[in-house]
């Protein structure tokens, strides 16, 4: 999570040098130049929710069911927050959610800023399995700055739904492959042993029950969770109608600001 104290924050990406060319005795230096990459602007909105109640309903509460209306916000706030963050996700397969290259999250067609095209999603969507996990392990490592060199990241995380989490676990933790009768060595197990792989808990906020997705490091994915203000909470009184008025707000904006580099995903078969 970033904060900001601006109405908007703006994102550029830059691809800065290529390789080194060979150079004989004697000859002038390739001098390069970076390239201005994509830009994205976020625009943290307001989300706010409150209710009101008479004075004589509140001191006659003997329940206390009233008096503990407002601790609610907290958890509706949570709630609303985590479906927001989700959309992201959720969203990332199609429809109008872009990022800064003009295509949607999860896309065979992303765009690098010396204009060559590359995938952050298996090229045919499939259920998590050793095969895909090894096809989306190769692509994640073939991932390349603006200039084509390579960026050697590597999947830290997988993100799933409920659904399909305990596929994904017998998977990753089988000793044994969990797709053959024999006895064949599970390798995705060493990853998930060793640190290289880690199984995030249920996500119970993605919607496509089949879908996986494998998040890189912080630094480097692109996701983002932009707070401009933090969830407050306030409580006034209309004297005139001696009526109790609680109201909270927060303002924050959920987005990915650069080009799908740093996640890979598929929506399964």
């Amino acid at each position: 999570m970033e904060s900001t104290d601006r109405p908007h924050e703006q994102y550029t990406s830059i691809a800065k040098f290529g390789l080194f060319v060979e150079t004989d005795e004697g000859s002038s230096v390739t001098y390069d130049s970076a390239i201005q990459g994509f830009d994205k602007t976020l625009t943290p909105l307001q989300y706010s929710l409150g209710f009101k109640i008479s004075r004589l309903a509140f001191d006659d509460d003997r329940l206390g069911a009233l008096k503990n209306m407002a601790s609610d916000l907290g958890w509706s706030w949570t709630e609303s927050r985590n479906i927001l963050s989700a959309d992201v996700i959720n969203n990332g397969y199609s429809g109008a959610l872009t990022g800064p290259d003009g295509v949607v999250l999860f896309s065979t067609a992303h765009l690098r800023e010396d204009g060559v095209t590359f995938r952050n999603r298996l090229a045919t969507d499939a259920d998590f399995s050793h095969t895909s996990l090894r096809t989306a392990f190769v692509d994640f490592r073939n991932f390349r700055d603006g200039r084509g060199k390579r960026l050697n990241l590597k999947p830290e995380a997988i993100m799933s739904p409920p659904d399909n989490w305990f596929d994904i676990a017998e998977v990753l933790q089988s000793t044994d492959k969990s797709d053959t009768a024999n006895r064949a060595t599970n390798v995705s197990k060493s990853f998930f042993e060793g640190g290289v792989l880690r199984q995030l808990p249920p996500n119970d906020y993605i919607t496509d029950t089949d879908s996986w997705v494998l998040v890189g490091p912080k630094e480097d994915h692109g996701l983002i969770f932009l707070e401009r203000e933090k969830f407050t909470v306030e409580t006034d009184v209309d004297f005139d109608t001696r009526t109790l008025k609680t109201a909270a707000w927060g303002r924050f904006d959920v987005d990915w600001v650069n080009n799908g580099v740093g996640i890979f995903a598929s929506a399964g078969a």
